[in-house]
């Protein structure tokens, strides 16, 4: 059995460190007991839609949380209620409030120590150039470590990497897939590749299946401009748009979104691209979204 002084003991250090008093910062992020107070602090908070339902639903000990793990999901895995977060109405509401900028002081410094999270001294790199990279075994367990801290299912992890639209229902596939070639033409991307992935699935099985086709795309310059910068990138390349037909016959346009405004904040100095294949970056990005929004429209 557990020891009844050790019992006692633990009691008392939880009693000691729920009166101590915490600091301002602890303070202006904390979670009152009292549901209608911490609404009504949180309306005028940037992160408003995330402590309002924290408000309602996280225990008044978090209020011991620091501000930098306030918005972390270790929080939220701590909440009986937890399945709210996979949610669409509340993943939307607690990433829209989630801010980097919360973590930094007035001056672009770090307010308080991150326990974990070391970062790299600048490197010169020679271009186009592989870096070592790390075993299946190291590898296998940081992303172990990743998901075991998070609520998100697989589906729901690729969906949020997704970038993806409904196609209108006027439009059909293929009217999409021509307003798609055109725009590209457009905007000058190589269509180098296409595969339609259903008539193979077809073929084999002898059985309808729902259409799915992938198109590859490529601006070759760009692609070696991030190949000197990264070759791993080369697994990503050419840029993929994909069509497919889901179960209920809606047809979905997506690809794989990069977003270079994701390394704004990184504190590792090796994650900043340099201005010119930063501004290519995104003209990729926008291009794609062009295309895409061609063949969700149908408008050539």
């Amino acid at each position: 059995m557990f020891p009844a002084n050790k019992f006692r003991l633990i009691a008392f250090l939880g009693i000691a460190l729920s009166l101590a008093p915490v600091s301002q910062a602890q303070q202006i992020y904390a979670v009152p007991p009292n549901p209608a107070l911490a609404a009504a602090a949180a309306a005028s908070h940037p992160m408003a839609p995330y402590n309002q339902w924290l408000a309602t639903n996280m225990t008044p000990w978090l209020s011991m949380v620091s501000p930098y793990f306030y918005s972390s999901w270790s929080n939220a895995m701590t909440n009986p209620w937890v399945d709210q977060f996979t949610q669409r109405a509340m993943l939307e509401a607690m990433m829209r409030s989630m801010d980097p900028r919360l973590m930094f002081g007035a001056g672009g410094a770090m307010p308080m120590g991150i326990p974990g999270f070391p970062t790299q001294t600048e490197r010169v790199h020679r271009p186009n150039t592989v870096t070592e990279g790390v075993s299946l075994d190291a590898k296998r367990n940081f992303y172990q470590s990743m998901m075991a801290m998070n609520p998100l299912s697989m589906r729901d992890m690729i969906g949020i990497m997704a970038e993806k639209r409904r196609v209108a229902d006027d439009v059909s596939f293929d009217d999409a897939v021509e307003a798609m070639k055109l725009r590209a033409n457009e905007v000058n991307f190589k269509l180098v590749g296409h595969n339609p992935f259903w008539k193979d699935v077809e073929a084999i099985t002898g059985k309808k299946t729902p259409r799915a086709e992938i198109f590859q795309f490529c601006d070759a310059m760009v692609g070696r401009k991030i190949l000197d910068y990264v070759p791993e990138f080369v697994v990503f390349l050419p840029c993929r748009i994909a069509l497919l037909e889901d179960a209920d016959g809606t047809i979905w346009v997506m690809t794989v979104d990069w977003d270079v405004r994701w390394l704004d904040y990184s504190r590792n100095p090796n994650s900043k691209l340099d201005a010119d294949l930063r501004a290519d970056a995104t003209r990729i990005r926008d291009a794609l979204r062009y295309i895409m929004e061609g063949a969700a429209t149908g408008d050539f």
